[in-house]
């Protein structure tokens, strides 16, 4: 599975797409980075067709810049709930 950053560009169309049955089948998460609010989302190309013909997002010129701080977050989250529960 493919994974992608997208910037919100629309706060109110966004809320509608990330309660789209695609999007939470597949999961994303939101973060807000430097005073703007992106999604890292995990999916296919219908996914992202979609996301990106809802007007709602944009995909940000340092994507994979993004995509790491996304992921250093999701591991860091990952290792603290190891060490919780004594892995």
């Amino acid at each position: 599975m493919e994974t992608r950053v997208y910037m919100v560009k629309d706060k109110n169309a966004a809320r509608k797409i990330l309660d789209d049955d695609r999007l939470k089948r597949t999961g994303y998460t939101i973060q807000e980075i430097d005073g703007r609010e992106y999604i890292y989302v995990k999916g296919d190309e219908e996914v992202f067709r979609f996301i990106e013909e809802s007007g709602a997002f944009e995909k940000p010129e340092n994507e994979e810049e993004l995509k790491k701080r996304f992921e250093e977050a999701e591991e860091s989250a990952n290792a603290g709930v190891g060490s919780f529960l004594g892995f």
